[in-house]
């Protein structure tokens, strides 16, 4: 019988781009995202992925890069609620992808780039 489960071992731009939005997701939980909001992760980490070499070492340190992606989702979150808000805003993540990158300071998610 085949595993429940075939994930492919070649990753792409597309599909870590894929992951990211869902992992942004899952820390956003249930309140809503606002299109530009979602973009603005396209807009910042889309080029990056190519560029970074990430691609080729995906499977080792995706765990590490989603967590801190997840963190980014709870924080633009959380500065949505604290404003009274019921959507996350486009300023609200790129304020938090800035906190959570100067707080991460890893090569995968440096501050300041």
């Amino acid at each position: 019988m085949p595993p429940a489960i075939n994930e492919d071992s070649s990753y792409t731009q597309q599909g870590i781009m894929a992951q990211i939005w869902v992992a942004f997701g899952q820390g956003t939980g249930l309140i809503r995202t606002s299109q530009k909001a979602a973009l603005a992760l396209e807009t910042k980490y889309y080029d990056h992925i190519g560029k970074s070499g990430i691609i080729e070492v995906w499977g080792e340190n995706a765990l590490q890069v989603l967590e801190r992606i997840r963190a980014i989702g709870r924080l633009a979150a959380l500065k949505a609620t604290l404003r009274g808000d019921t959507t996350v805003s486009e300023a609200d993540v790129n304020e938090a992808i800035t906190e959570v990158q100067r707080e991460s300071d890893t090569s995968w998610c440096p501050p300041d780039w």
